[in-house]
């Protein structure tokens, strides 16, 4: 497997002042931290960082000041409105070690169970696995072809992947196909039907009291 290198340097300057200086220049704030070791303040090019982002990659070695560590793409802030990333976290690890991280699930083919009519729900988008740094995958891909109406894909029942061990509950649910719910139909003549009012005849006596009462 081979690890991408991400080029960053040391920053001195923090604040909202400063990031968005920063950012001006194209560039964006990250954090190097973990591994009982002190904090760094980094920075690198943002359309660097977006490039080795697209790969899938999680993990990478990150290059400051003659220094490479190999590090996990721990958090990601974004911008939504402009479609821009704000800041990066970056988790040191050790390659021989074993990482707990969250990988995507992604749905393989048309269930059995849509094309009699159900209606698929995938509940779990993402799941926690345990493995080697270097044997994280982009992405667990579960098929679905063979799920039938009222019938449901637990995490025990995922593919077994070699070095990789799933740590989200056994029996959450990950994908489920039940049936539609049918919306009743509604008649043009109920949609103008009035509601009948029923008007009692007060008996004798009411009437003069109810009348004492709004004097």
């Amino acid at each position: 497997m081979k690890i991408l290198e991400l080029k960053a340097e040391k920053r001195t300057t923090k604040g909202s002042k400063a990031v968005r200086k920063l950012r001006m220049t194209g560039k964006i704030p990250a954090m190097l931290y973990g591994h009982k070791q002190n904090n760094v303040m980094l920075c690198m090019k943002e359309d660097e960082f977006v490039r080795i982002l697209h790969t899938g990659t999680r993990m990478l070695y990150v290059t400051y000041d003659n220094q490479k560590e190999s590090a996990l793409i721990k958090e990601i802030q974004y911008d939504h409105v402009v479609d821009r990333v704000l800041h990066v976290d970056f988790s040191r690890i050790d390659l021989d070690e074993r990482v707990k991280l969250r990988v995507p699930i992604e749905l393989a083919g048309e269930s059995v169970g849509v094309k009699e009519g159900g209606v698929l729900t995938h509940v779990m988008k993402d799941i926690e696995i345990e493995c080697l740094p270097t044997s994280i995958p982009e992405m667990i891909k579960v098929g679905v072809t063979d799920l039938g109406l009222g019938k449901a894909i637990h995490v025990r029942e995922l593919p077994a992947l070699e070095g990789i061990r799933y740590i989200s509950d056994a029996e959450a649910v990950v994908v489920s196909v039940h049936q539609a719910v049918e919306k009743k139909a509604v008649t043009e003549e109920e949609l103008l039907a009035e509601p009948e009012v029923i008007v009692r005849k007060p008996k004798e006596g009411e009437e003069s009291a109810e009348a004492e009462k709004k004097v």
